[in-house]
């Protein structure tokens, strides 16, 4: 199977040669000091960085999972998780620490905060002292998000993402009471349920809507149908919001009758699709 099927993020080690030799020349560096660093290599290490998380990310927002990509109208951010502001320790040039990420919708000119998602909210959440600068055990890191069972479910009459409850064995290993309350902390620290994000995801919903509707209509037996509605999306590839499609595919496989219930989590299982 191509490895490009692996959804979850299997961060390359070690990190661009150019970073750890800007790292041990400038340890004291922050990112955009490197970035605009010409003269020692830094904006090439930056750029090397950028490159190598999109690669890992396979193209996709370490959060929201948008399409990212290093020449088109979506460039990608890189993205501290743990904040480099943090006086305490040096995470700057810390490459466990790098994500690629989208803009959080700051391009789409609209200054409303609300509209905000991803780095640029949790940001924001930050700078209010509703998350606390050190974010460990308060956001699920998507490098150690478990690859089954999905932590996440969807509401599809509005594209909300929510916590999968029976999946979340709420095993305390976070700040808060529950894995249930750090997935839904999570959705809402990221902003992850803006009008823009759940306008797409109703439209990933009707899109597989119309699939359905195709496949019953040229009388396809239920096991063969299920089979070429989930290959539809993710044979050889890893798609744009691959959560909301995998939580949507796994509500509407109750539609084919006799299908098996774990049919989709066995395909992804199957296929290498991880996370």
């Amino acid at each position: 199977m191509d490895e490009r099927a692996v959804k979850r993020i299997n961060k390359s080690f070690p990190g661009p040669k150019s970073l750890e030799d800007y790292a041990k020349a400038h340890p004291a560096a922050k990112w955009e000091e490197m970035r605009q660093d010409n003269a020692n290599g830094g904006s090439e290490a930056a750029q090397d960085c950028r490159k190598q998380a999109v690669s890992d990310q396979h193209g996709l927002c370490a959060y929201c999972e948008q399409k990212i990509n290093l020449d088109g109208p979506c460039s990608p951010q890189i993205e501290h998780f743990h904040p480099q502001s943090d006086p305490s320790n040096h995470f700057a040039l810390d490459w466990k620490n790098m994500l690629a990420v989208c803009d959080g919708g700051i391009k789409e000119n609209n200054p409303k905060i609300k509209h905000r998602s991803c780095d640029a909210y949790k940001n924001y959440m930050i700078q209010k002292k509703k998350l606390p600068l050190a974010c460990e055990g308060y956001l699920l890191n998507p490098l150690d998000i478990p690859d089954s069972p999905n932590l996440f479910d969807i509401e599809r009459e509005t594209g909300y993402l929510k916590a999968n409850q029976e999946a979340c064995d709420n095993n305390v290993d976070n700040e808060y009471s529950s894995k249930t309350e750090l997935v839904d902390k999570t959705i809402e620290c990221f902003n992850l349920n803006c009008y823009r994000l759940t306008e797409r995801r109703k439209q990933i919903a009707n899109d597989i809507d119309k699939r359905i509707e195709i496949l019953r209509k040229n009388d396809c037996e239920p096991t063969e149908g299920f089979e070429k509605l989930v290959e539809s999306y993710f044979k050889g590839k890893v798609p744009e919001f691959f959560t909301t499609i995998r939580c949507l595919l796994g509500k509407a496989q109750k539609d084919f009758v006799g299908v098996n219930p774990t049919a989709l989590e066995d395909y992804l299982k199957r296929n290498n699709y991880l996370g």
